[in-house]
């Protein structure tokens, strides 16, 4: 087996936008999970076994787990591929402490990285997942350049990500949810509803999933797809670094 990826050791700078992104989740770490179970009425850890299961990992991957968070992501990967080797990275620390604690978390290895600039070399994964990243950086093309520079030849990228409503009969109570429901349940749960109207408003203004497909072309991905949950709001998508390349 090849050496496992290791990071260099200088902590990630961060610009306005990330330094108030990491402060907000570290705000909400102890009740993040909760809150992301009663957002999804229940569904998150479905959401997160299928996200898994399109990475189609070989066994015992090395995997790259960005905005790992809590480790969600992180934790169903090692429960589906005994002897995985995992990097979980985030720039909110204090969600990453709350991973640490859980069950299997000492199994994972925790760095705090920018997702816009990664620590890794190149061709070094056999997958790289991510929870809810994308609508939280300021920069998507050169993120999902980053995860393709890490990934190896044939490996996959997987997300899971909120999607805008889709234009049908359910969109104006899909958005009445995201937009006024969600606030309030975080105020109750969290006590910081300023965090979820910020959330609030990234899921409804971002990217449609035919946009994340052509970004993801941009990139330079292939067999590249998606499926959405939740009356559309819910998306899960993959691409494949290709197995050669032409130049």
């Amino acid at each position: 087996m090849s050496e496992s990826p290791r990071p260099e050791q200088t902590p990630p700078a961060r610009d306005a936008h990330g330094e108030q992104v990491s402060e907000m989740f570290n705000g909400i770490a102890e009740r993040y999970d909760l809150m992301n179970l009663v957002m999804t009425w229940g569904q998150e850890p479905r959401f997160v076994r299928r996200t898994v299961e399109r990475a189609q990992l070989p066994d015992a991957p090395t995997v790259l787990d960005l905005a790992t968070g809590t480790g969600d992501i992180a934790l169903e990967i090692l429960r589906q591929r005994y002897g995985a080797h995992i990097i979980g990275a985030d720039f909110a620390p204090e969600m990453m402490e709350v991973g640490r604690r859980r069950p299997g978390g000492e199994q994972i290895s925790w760095v705090e990285a920018d997702a816009m600039d990664l620590p890794f070399e190149e061709g070094v994964f056999d997958a790289v997942t991510h929870g809810y990243l994308l609508r939280n950086v300021t920069d998507i093309p050169t993120t999902l350049a980053e995860q393709f520079r890490v990934l190896k030849p044939g490996g996959w990228m997987v997300a899971l990500e909120t999607s805008p409503a889709p234009d049908n009969v359910i969109k104006p109570f899909s958005t009445a949810y995201i937009k006024w429901v969600v606030p309030r349940l975080a105020n109750l749960i969290t006590r910081n509803a300023e965090a979820y109207e910020y959330l609030s408003a990234t899921t409804r203004g971002f990217k449609t999933p035919a946009e994340i497909h052509g970004l993801l072309d941009d990139a330079g991905f292939v067999n590249i797809g998606h499926e959405t949950h939740l009356f559309g709001t819910m998306a899960i998508h993959w691409a494949q670094k290709p197995v050669t390349t032409t130049g």
